[in-house]
């Protein structure tokens, strides 16, 4: 079984999986030490590594690069967070997909926010996006590679489990593998969520919603940790100190 193989059946296994997020060499090797069965990258674990906000403030060269580096010392199955693709031009967007998947990643996260105007993008511009990449990965022999489809629609939505719902069955049937819903924490709105589609969900770790055993009882598949581990080496740098200190 390839690596390809295992990603996707770690999301199609009878209970969900916990997917623990890096944001540089030594992080992941921390969490492939743990005995994790993937791992993911956090763009906005990232961007603040390096003194930046979230949102596509480190080039894509730097993404590249990280991602390089995980793959030569990594072992297990690695997806990268790519958040809106670094354009809004679906050909660069398949391009900039492409040469992650020439590095060896097994899965992008792919945003339908636009980055310039805060807001979401249109259905069927996000399609046309998701349609690109699959087709592009088709034609380069990468057409394994597990397309994460995220919407935002939790963060600006008036009524956001509609919007969902209606994103979610277009991204699928422009050829998505999973859909990523963060901010997505009710546990009925999980179950009818994965009900109406018929591609694993993803959800997110937040901070009135830690439980990955509730989100699996719900029919999520995949629980992300997002930032949390971030935060929490943050954290405990700073108790740290201030127990020394005290």
């Amino acid at each position: 079984m390839d690596k390809y193989q295992q990603f996707h059946q770690l999301h199609h296994q009878p209970t969900g999986f916990v997917l623990a997020n890096a944001w540089d060499l030594s992080s992941a090797q921390f969490i492939q030490a743990a005995g994790a069965k993937a791992l993911a990258t956090t763009s906005w674990g990232i961007a603040a590594s390096l003194g930046l906000a979230d949102g596509e403030n480190i080039s894509f060269q730097t993404q590249l690069a990280l991602v390089k580096s995980l793959t030569k010392h990594i072992h297990i199955p690695l997806t990268v967070d790519i958040e809106s693709g670094y354009s809004n031009d679906p050909q660069q967007i398949s391009q900039n997909v492409l040469a992650l998947a020439r590095l060896g990643v097994v899965g992008i996260n792919i945003e339908d926010s636009n980055k310039d105007t805060n807001a979401l993008r249109s259905i069927e511009q996000q399609c046309t996006i998701i349609s690109e990449i699959k087709k592009v990965l088709n034609e380069n022999g990468f057409g394994s590679l597990f397309i994460n489809a995220r919407t935002d629609t939790f963060f600006v939505s008036d009524r956001p489990f509609q919007a969902t719902l209606e994103r979610a069955k277009a991204y699928q049937n422009a050829g998505a593998d999973g859909l990523f819903v963060p901010g997505l924490t009710n546990i009925e709105q999980i179950t009818s969520l994965t009900n109406a589609i018929d591609m694993p969900l993803n959800v997110m770790a937040m901070s009135n919603f830690n439980s990955a055993k509730a989100a699996f009882a719900g029919g999520a598949k995949r629980f992300s940790l997002g930032n949390s581990l971030y935060d929490l080496v943050g954290n405990t740098i700073k108790s740290t100190l201030i127990q020394l200190e005290s």
